[in-house]
């Protein structure tokens, strides 16, 4: 009896010692792999895709802003936060548009024309020409019409814009596109600065913004409906504050994009969505095109999340490239209000809390005006596939400057 205890304590020690030396070695193993391990990996793995990535989710995002005019009211409006001595400016003539300014400002005109573009982080703006300058603008036009007939072309009706000196710090602009791929330039052009004001202007390539107006506002509306809209002759935006407070309700495109990873995650989208291009010629050629395919997935294209979704299961589509392949705005309204209508025979549910319905019921249609959700996993959709490589060298169009086809063929 007492030899079969001594037995029973021998195994109930040694099981004992067994569980502490691997909880020891479980925990070492955790060190070796979140302190140790990433000290010795490539460090390319950690780093940016590109300079254009940093550009885009560190210069653009924060200062890029999205409302809608009004409640219930389904036309966004865009505005774009101005810096001085931060944002890159361009005033560019162009067919249609000439720009006066006095006589200190108009070295930073590039004109109609001319090659090299000009920039500078000077915060300058073009308005409607003012009264006093009024007179030489007509003149102006009125000039280049005569040229026009002399030559035996069709008539221009030119706009005339006059450049100005803001005299401020921070100012907010008009922006005239979603703001998916921004304005960019990495040869032929200058900038105008006495020196480098911030490092991302050394980069190869720069993103910026042409043409700038100053975004003003009127009040709109009737009854209990009120709301805003843009017009050039209304109220300046005074601050941050304001453009985010409750009555504009402006939220950066950063902002957007980090709910939308929330969004992406809350809503379990990455059970049947990937997000990830595998080094499979099947993927790279989904994701692009025989001619052209899409460069494989890799860790640097996930540092600005939070959290990443590779995934396992392909129910759905993968989503890594999906900001290339499907850019559209409309086609997203339509896929996440009812799959089908966009994607016949998909098994994805309808996302209509995504939408609202008009409280005053004077739409004709059912179909519900997005809300700040589908807003937000948009933008986070928008991100994917769109800024590993400035636009200038995308393998989209017709480029290929990871070398996927060596890749995927062993050669690298």
């Amino acid at each position: 009896m007492e030899n079969h205890q001594n037995t029973f304590m021998t195994k109930v020690h040694k099981s004992l010692l067994y569980t502490v030396i691997g909880i020891i070695l479980l925990f070492s193993m955790a060190i070796i792999a979140t302190l140790i391990a990433p000290q010795h990996i490539d460090p390319t793995w950690m780093q940016p895709s590109s300079y254009y990535q940093v550009q885009m989710y560190e210069v653009a995002d924060p200062n890029f802003f999205i409302s809608s005019e009004t409640s219930g009211v389904r036309d966004l409006q865009y505005v774009q936060r101005l810096t001085n001595g931060y944002t890159l400016l361009s005033f560019q003539e162009n067919e249609s548009v000439r720009i006066v300014a006095p006589a200190e400002l108009e070295k930073y005109i590039t004109k109609f024309g001319e090659k090299n573009l000009k920039l500078t982080s000077r915060l300058l703006l073009l308005r409607n020409p003012e009264k006093d300058i009024q007179t030489s603008a007509k003149q102006l036009r009125e000039t280049l019409q005569q040229q026009m007939r002399g030559e035996g072309k069709s008539l221009i009706d030119y706009k005339i814009l006059e450049l100005y000196d803001t005299g401020l710090e921070e100012v907010f602009s008009v922006a005239r596109s979603e703001g998916i791929i921004e304005d960019f330039v990495d040869e032929d052009y200058t900038i105008l600065d006495d020196s480098v004001n911030q490092p991302w202007h050394d980069d190869p390539g720069v993103i910026f913004v042409k043409n700038p107006m100053e975004y003003r506002i009127v009040p709109t509306g009737f009854a209990q409906t009120k709301g805003w809209k843009y017009d050039p002759e209304g109220k300046s935006v005074e601050s941050i504050a304001e453009l985010e407070g409750k009555e504009l309700g402006f939220r950066s495109r950063e902002l957007l994009i980090k709910l939308g990873e929330q969004i992406y995650a809350h809503e379990g989208c990455w059970y049947c969505h990937t997000d990830q291009t595998r080094t499979l010629v099947q993927d790279v050629v989904l994701n692009g095109s025989e001619s052209f395919p899409a460069p494989p997935s890799s860790p640097n294209e996930y540092i600005y999340q939070k959290v990443t979704f590779p995934g396992t299961r392909r129910i759905g589509p993968d989503m890594s490239r999906v900001g290339i392949k499907r850019p559209s705005r409309d086609w997203h309204k339509s896929h996440f209000w009812a799959p089908r209508t966009a994607s016949a025979g998909s098994i994805m549910p309808s996302f209509k809390h995504f939408f609202d319905f008009d409280p005053r019921g004077t739409r004709k249609t059912e179909v519900g005006i997005p809300n700040y959700q589908f807003e937000a996993i948009y933008q986070y959709l928008m991100t994917k596939g769109t800024r590993i490589t400035p636009p200038t060298e995308a393998w989209w169009i017709g480029k290929d400057p990871v070398q996927t086809l060596k890749i995927i063929e062993g050669e690298l």
